[in-house]
C-alpha cells in the first residue's frame, strides 16, 4: 500500500515538473521554429506561398544591375564606325561621320534615359524588403523591354526619318516607363514588401516622377506624325522635368 502511494506521489512530482518546467521550454522552443516559418510561408493573402518565388532582394538587384550594364554597353554597339579606303578617306570621312550624327544623338538619349531608369530603380527598392510574385514579374518584364532598347535604338538611328522605326522608339520608352510606375504602384500598395514604409508625400512624389517618361514618350509619339526626326528632341525635357518635379515634390 505504502509503495503504491509513494509511485502516485513520484508520477505526481514528474507531472508538476514537466508542465512548469519542460512543457513551457518545449513550447518556446516550438514557436522560434514555427513562426519565422509561417512568414516564410504565408503571403499576404495569409495562404501558402510556392517556395519557388522566394528569391532575395540582393539576387534580383544584381541581376537588374548587370543587365542595365549590359544594355547601355550595347547602345553604342549601334554606331557604325566608317571605313572608306584610305586613299578616298580625306575626301569622304568628314560626310561619313556627318552621316553618324543621329546615331550618336540617339545613343546618348537612350543612355541618358536608361540612367534615369536605373536611379528610378534604385530609389523605389530603397524601401523594398521582401519580394513577392507579382514584383519579381513586374521585374521580369521590365528587364525584357530594357534589353529592347539598343534594338529599339539603333533602328530609329538608321532611320530618323521613317514614323515607323521612330515609333517603335517612342513606344518602346512608354512602355518601359509604364511598368516602372506599375512596380512602384505595386510596391506602395503592399507596405509588407516595405521596410521602412515610405511616407505618403514621397508616395505621391515618386509615383509623378515615374509617369514622367511615359508622358514624354506619348508627346513625342504625337509629334512623329508630324516632324518625325524632330519628335526625338523630346527627351531631353526629361533632365528639366525632373528637376522640376524634385523641387515641386520634394516632401
Amino acid at each position: 500500500m505504502l509503495c503504491i502511494v509513494y509511485m502516485k506521489r513520484q508520477a505526481a512530482e514528474k507531472e508538476r515538473v514537466y508542465k512548469g518546467l519542460v512543457a513551457p521550454f518545449l513550447q518556446d522552443r516550438w514557436r522560434e521554429i514555427q513562426i519565422p516559418w509561417q512568414k516564410n510561408r504565408l503571403n499576404m493573402a495569409g495562404q501558402a506561398e510556392d517556395p519557388e518565388y522566394h528569391i532575395s532582394k540582393n539576387r534580383l538587384e544584381t541581376l537588374i544591375d548587370g543587365i542595365f550594364a549590359i544594355a547601355m554597353t550595347i547602345l553604342v554597339l549601334g554606331i557604325s564606325p566608317p571605313r572608306p579606303q584610305e586613299t578616298l578617306a580625306v575626301a569622304v570621312l568628314p560626310s561619313m561621320i556627318e552621316s553618324l550624327i543621329p546615331q550618336v544623338f540617339l545613343f546618348i538619349v537612350a543612355f541618358l534615359v536608361l540612367t534615369l531608369f536605373w536611379l528610378g530603380h534604385h530609389r523605389q527598392f530603397h524601401f523594398v524588403h521582401n519580394i513577392d510574385p507579382a514584383l519579381l514579374w513586374i521585374n521580369i518584364l521590365i528587364l525584357i523591354t530594357i534589353v529592347f532598347v539598343p534594338f529599339s535604338t539603333d533602328l530609329a538611328g538608321d532611320y530618323p526619318s521613317v514614323r515607323d522605326a521612330v515609333l517603335l522608339f517612342h513606344a518602346n520608352m512608354f512602355i518601359v516607363g509604364l511598368l516602372f510606375s506599375l512596380q512602384w504602384h505595386h510596391i506602395r500598395r503592399h507596405e509588407h514588401l516595405c521596410d521602412p514604409v515610405p511616407e505618403k508625400a514621397i508616395v505621391h512624389a515618386w509615383f509623378c516622377r515615374s509617369m514622367l517618361v511615359p508622358a514624354v514618350a506619348v508627346i513625342g509619339g504625337i509629334l512623329c506624325f508630324f516632324n518625325t526626326p524632330a519628335s526625338l528632341l523630346v527627351y531631353f525635357a526629361l533632365l528639366g522635368g525632373t528637376y522640376l518635379l524634385r523641387r515641386l515634390l520634394s516632401p
